[in-house]
């Protein structure tokens, strides 16, 4: 099943040496805790990058994109098993 959220949350993340590490995320009043990054892209929204993470929880991904010209994070979709 997916979910389109398309939401701004907080990160929590570890950046250093060309690598980003996302440890949380917190929307809708919890914490997700971040197993790993299954997959990253960018897209351009213009000439300006943008970000996109696919990270793993709970036996979900979770799609996520940071806009560096706006400096805002957004949860865009989930997956869930059923």
């Amino acid at each position: 099943m997916i979910t389109d959220v398309n939401e701004p949350i907080k990160v929590k993340l570890i950046v250093g040496k060309g690598t980003v590490k996302i440890i949380s995320l917190f929307w809708n009043s919890r914490i997700i805790p971040v197993e790993n990054i299954t997959y990253q892209w960018m897209t351009k929204n213009g000439i300006y990058p943008v970000f996109h993470f696919a990270v793993s929880s709970n036996d979900a991904i979770w799609e996520i994109h940071f806009d560096p010209v706006k400096l805002q994070w957004k949860l865009d979709r989930i997956h869930m098993d059923g």
